[in-house]
């Protein structure tokens, strides 16, 4: 199967799972060696003050204290004070008796002592003591001190009391079977318990026939004891009060009483978990609480080690394996994340399951997973961007060019060849850099003068520009500032670099700044082109479109950067006259290159050009659309052709009767015909000098941009064009009138000539289409704020299809029985054009064999 990993993946799946190997292993590492021990001591203790006990109150311990060694004597006492206490604890109805006192040899002194106690004990029946293991010397053998024997016998039961010293020296712990050779004796509570049958006997059972060689002091059944608190959490009283009779009965009965020494140098005191800094606890007071928690099953035990192995490596493992999804800045708090998750399953698995979990050496693992990932990341990171920086300088060529700042003699040549500058200078370099003419020294400090201070190379200069006019220093000052802007760079850093790393982000930080340059110069320069212009990948999804090609596709501003839009949906968009939209893109996958005329929604003309480019393999291969917009090309091949059909009709039928004419009169030789011959000549002549007129003036109008405009009295413009067609109508007997009210002003803004020849060419339009012996009606008045010129006809009207194209250039209506009038119809489109020029607008009603009604509406002023 083919890798598909490239070799940065590889390797960095290969330093990854390396770093996670490295993580396991210490993890390992340090729970089979506890090299950490002394950090999950310190947890545990803190931990078990997080557990819910509370101390039992049917465990009483009866304490040989300071006060009762003042009262009764001094250790030790004689064993008939021990018989006494267990008289009276059995007087008072205890239920059982730990006698936490060694008594491994007899009274020499006093037999009777002995006896009496013995006799105490046997009264009793639920006496308890202890077996302690201790070394002759040291170096030396360990030995198993029992209790003398009579008092053996007469004891319950027997047990060991021997309790486990961590390192620091606090007692924590206790092994619940032990002896030597075998581990044989149960702690004594586990006796008491048992024998008590408050406790099963298959609990912490002995080991069968399994022994050691030698004399080691063989352990089972490691536990932690649960201390309810510190010293002092069980009742206690003291042994002279107890014989003196000065305590309840209510207190002893049917309790469980521990007799040990508490006063401070008599018997074993140890400092304990749950102590406070330099407090000790009694041994006979631990024995309570191991007691306690035994009964209660609240002993807590070491959790196995295979299951502590899998526990911790699993929780070690989370930190390197959830680093590579973060962000750098959460790193840190993850790896907090893990370590508190540690916790909080030691916790819960103290709490809940009485099962201790170290979770040092998965916490520390976890930590150390934290500078192992980040140095593979940083090594990573900063070997893909020497990569890329390498990948980058290939293609930095034009990268450079755009951000390379130019010379300062080329900044002199653009001053000096192209803008309108008498003179500049350029001062503070080594030498001072000057062009154009010789200025006198107060001239550089004139109203033609201009200043400019920049720096370049870390160094500064000021540069003096004499202009030709006080003008160009307005117009052309942007462009000043834009080459000091091209010229100006930055001083040299040539700080120390300290770090590889501070390095390459440098040459970053220069690679963005051109990467910048470039993507700017791309999109500046693909926005302001005039054709529009869409990009499409392979899959049809347009990943580029500039604002010109939404608004040659008729479309809002960003409509093409909206979503995901596929270039299969411009069809919407888009007239084709011969193939469909879906058949051109093909046609353009298959050939490469397609080259199409269209229009857009609006009825816009436009160049279509469809291109396939190859940009490597990423983004691939696209397809390019640029439309360009040819209406003014279309509108100027119509009027070409317009133009043509003018000059081929129009302007060629008059010269073609009067060479007729000529032919005719020369054949005829009829000298009387001459008179009418003459006439015809001068007819021909003149509507060619009309329609000569109409054209120069129709282009004139088209020509110019603006017009020369002024105060005008409507009433005069209409009364002098009404007397230029006079001789017109009547020769046709048609009657001009004339209807407006003198006390409306009738002002506008414009232009005399225009305005005149605008109503000449309405009316003789009336007239020519008039039948003879009709009126036209000329109606001038005021309404709002706009100036109306209503012209009317009784002729034979306009079809309505003729009326949409009156005003196009080269148009003529044709009558009511289908023939064209006679004319090039550039009147009315020389009308359509002066009242735009004006403001204004020309609107025509028109009944065919009724006649017709143009009316001309200007803005009106008031005069001042």
């Amino acid at each position: 199967m083919r890798n598909r990993l490239s070799p940065d993946q590889r390797r960095y799946l290969a330093e990854h799972v390396s770093v996670l190997c490295l993580v396991v292993g210490l993890c390992a590492l340090l729970t089979i060696s506890g090299a950490l021990s002394f950090v999950d001591r310190y947890i545990y203790d803190n931990l078990l003050q997080t557990l819910p006990d509370d101390p039992s109150q049917d465990v009483v311990i009866v304490g040989i204290d300071e006060y009762s060694l003042r009262e009764i004597g001094r250790w030790p006492w004689d064993r008939k004070v021990h018989a006494q206490l267990i008289d009276r604890l059995t007087d008072m109805g205890a239920r059982a008796v730990l006698m936490d006192l060694i008594l491994s040899e007899p009274d020499r002194n006093n037999p009777d002592s002995d006896l009496a106690l013995v006799q105490a004990m046997a009264a009793n029946g639920h006496v308890y003591l202890p077996v302690h293991v201790e070394q002759l010397r040291a170096g030396g053998q360990l030995i198993e001190v029992l209790p003398y024997s009579p008092f053996a016998r007469a004891a319950a039961g027997l047990g060991h009391v021997d309790l486990e010293l961590d390192t620091d020296g606090v007692a924590r712990s206790v092994y619940m079977r032990s002896g030597i050779g075998q581990a044989w004796w149960p702690h004594i509570t586990q006796t008491l318990l048992v024998q008590e049958g408050i406790l099963s006997e298959q609990v912490f059972p002995a080991d069968k026939g399994e022994e050691f060689s030698g004399l080691a002091n063989v352990r089972r059944y490691h536990r932690y004891i649960p201390f309810v608190s510190g010293p002092n959490s069980y009742p206690q009283v003291s042994a002279v009060e107890l014989l003196e009779n000065l305590i309840p009965e209510q207190l002893i009965r049917d309790k469980i009483v521990l007799i040990g020494a508490t006063a401070a140098g008599l018997g074993d005191m140890l400092p304990t978990p749950m102590a406070s800094k330099g407090e000790l606890m009694a041994g006979v007071e631990i024995n309570a609480n191991l007691l306690d928690a035994l009964r209660s099953d609240r002993l807590v035990r070491d959790l196995p080690m295979p299951s502590a192995l899998v526990l911790g490596v699993v929780l070690a493992l989370l930190a390197p394996l959830l680093l590579p999804y973060v962000l750098p800045r959460w790193s840190m708090p993850l790896v907090f994340a893990v370590l508190l998750l540690c916790m909080l399953v030691s916790m819960a698995t103290l709490i809940s399951l009485r099962l201790w979990f170290p979770p040092s050496a998965a916490m520390a693992s976890a930590i150390m997973a934290y500078p192992l990932w980040t140095w593979r990341r940083l090594e990573y990171s900063l070997s893909y961007m020497r990569n890329a920086l390498e990948r980058l300088s290939e293609y930095s060529d034009l990268n450079q060019r755009l951000t390379q700042p130019s010379t300062l003699e080329q900044m002199g040549r653009m001053l000096e060849q192209v803008l309108p500058v008498r003179s500049w200078r350029l001062l503070g370099g080594e030498k001072p850099l000057r062009g154009g003419d010789s200025l006198p020294a107060a001239t550089w400090k004139g109203a033609l003068a201009r200043q400019y201070r920049f720096r370049h190379e870390g160094r500064r200069y000021e540069l003096d520009l004499v202009w030709d006019q006080a003008l160009h220093a307005d117009t052309y000052d942007y462009w000043v500032r834009a080459m000091l802007v091209r010229i100006r760079t930055r001083a040299p850093n040539v700080g120390p670099r300290y770090e590889v790393l501070e390095k390459h982000i440098e040459r970053l930080r220069r690679e963005e700044e051109r990467q910048e340059a470039l993507t700017r110069f791309f999109q500046v320069t693909l926005a302001q082109i005039r054709e529009g212009v869409v990009i499409a990948d392979a899959c049809g999804v347009i990943v580029y479109a500039n604002p010109q090609a939404a608004f040659l596709l008729g479309l809002e501003m960003g409509a093409l950067d909206a979503g995901q839009p596929m270039v299969t949906d411009l069809d919407r968009e888009l007239e084709l006259r011969e193939q469909s939209w879906d058949a051109l893109l093909c046609r353009t996958l298959g050939e490469g290159r397609t080259q199409v005329e269209c229009r857009n929604r609006q009825g816009t003309d436009l160049y279509l050009d469809m291109l396939l480019v190859h940009a490597g393999d990423n983004p691939g291969r696209m397809m390019i659309i640029s439309f360009k917009d040819i209406s003014d090309v279309k509108q100027a091949m119509r009027a070409r052709s317009e133009m043509l059909d003018f000059l081929s009709h129009d302007l060629r039928s008059p010269m073609v009767s009067v060479l007729a004419l000529t032919e005719k009169m020369r054949q005829s030789g009829d000298h009387e015909g001459l008179p009418a011959f003459l006439d015809n000549v001068q007819h021909y002549a003149q509507r060619n000098l009309n329609i000569a007129e109409q054209f120069l003036q129709l282009a004139r109008v088209e020509a110019v941009e603006s017009v020369e405009m002024n105060e005008q009295d409507m009433l005069d413009v209409v009364e002098s064009a009404i007397d230029q067609v006079q001789i017109q109508a009547q020769q046709r007997d048609i009657t001009l009138r004339f209807e407006y009210d003198p006390d409306q002003e009738v002002w506008v803004l414009g232009n005399n000539e225009l305005l005149e020849r605008l109503v000449v060419n309405l009316l003789t339009n009336a007239v020519k289409y008039s039948h003879e012996g009709s009126s036209v009606d000329v109606t001038l008045y005021a309404q709002d704020n706009q100036v109306g010129c209503e012209v009317r006809d009784r002729g034979v009207g306009i079809p309505p299809e003729f009326q949409e194209r009156l005003f196009d250039r080269f148009s003529r209506a044709s009558t009511s029985g289908g023939a064209r009038t006679r004319g090039a119809g550039m009147g009315l489109r020389f009308v359509k054009v002066v009242t735009e020029r004006h403001g204004g607008e020309v609107r025509v009603h028109s009944v065919v064999s009724e006649g017709s009604r143009f009316t001309l509406l200007l803005p009106r002023i008031e005069l001042a």
